[in-house]
């Protein structure tokens, strides 16, 4: 199977599979229809990032991967508006948390039998509850990876936009198979400015908005930026053991 045919495959897999789950009777969460990517593992943008300490390195996780294959799973907008208009984390944002982490490992399933189908190899880049106390991050971000492939772009406290919104799961898998376009060659100013373009958006060096501000529940927002720590001591109320900022989101939907 070629690699156009071979992606189509995959992204009509994939819609199955968030369907299939829509009808489970464990879940309350609702979620819009999934957003599919490839990135190739050589573009450069990787090796700043892991250079410069803000993510790992897709090569370093798994040596055989040439593409990366990345999905967004949006939340009903309903659940994210909700969440806007109270004070703390609302109890359905936070359990979308999980099930949207159920919903990864259902569609990374479906994406891992689709490529040994084919005689692919393919492996996972992180469980996804992995969580640096010390660099006070996750070891590997799949936001970052879905910025570079052009899903969306990176937002406060490392969410993501896309067109689905700022609510939802970004995952992936890598596989040795070459689905991506071929990566843009950067050097000099253009690479500082492609590095800039994915980290500026975050906001953990300001400038940050009132509004911003008196949105976080947790007091980590200033003028100067995103407090890391503090972020993650408020989080840790929602997620002991994966304090990360998608357990609040109140700040994800402001953006510089």
């Amino acid at each position: 199977m070629d690699a156009e045919h071979l992606k189509r495959k995959l992204e009509r897999e994939i819609r199955g599979a968030v369907e299939k789950f829509r009808e489970r009777d464990d879940i309350t969460c609702r979620f819009g229809e999934p957003a599919v990517g490839y990135v190739s593992v050589d573009d450069v943008r990787f090796d700043m990032l892991f250079a410069r300490g803000f993510n790992g390195h897709p090569r370093e996780i798994y040596r055989p991967g040439r593409t990366i294959i990345l999905y967004y799973l949006p939340l009903a907008e309903e659940t994210v508006r909700a969440n806007e208009e109270a004070a703390e984390p609302t109890e359905e944002w936070v359990r979308a948390y999980y099930e949207s982490l159920w919903l990864a490992m259902a569609v990374n399933q479906t994406i891992r039998e689709v490529l040994t189908g084919q005689g692919r190899l393919i492996s996972g880049l992180s469980n996804m509850v992995t969580w640096d106390d010390g660099e006070l991050r996750e070891d590997w971000s799949f936001k970052f990876a879905a910025a570079i492939a052009g899903l969306g772009e990176m937002g406060p406290a490392g969410s993501f936009h896309s067109e689905g919104g700022y609510g939802g799961r970004v995952g992936g898998m890598i596989t040795d198979g070459m689905y991506a376009d071929r990566p843009e060659e950067l050097d000099g100013e253009a690479r500082q400015k492609a590095l800039a373009e994915l980290l500026d958006p975050c906001l953990y060096e300001g400038p940050c908005g009132d509004d911003m501000i008196a949105a976080c529940p947790g007091g980590a927002i200033t003028e100067s930026g995103i407090d890391r720590a503090l972020c993650r001591d408020y989080c840790r109320k929602f997620n002991e053991t994966t304090p990360v900022p998608e357990v609040c989101g109140k700040c994800f939907r402001f953006k510089r």
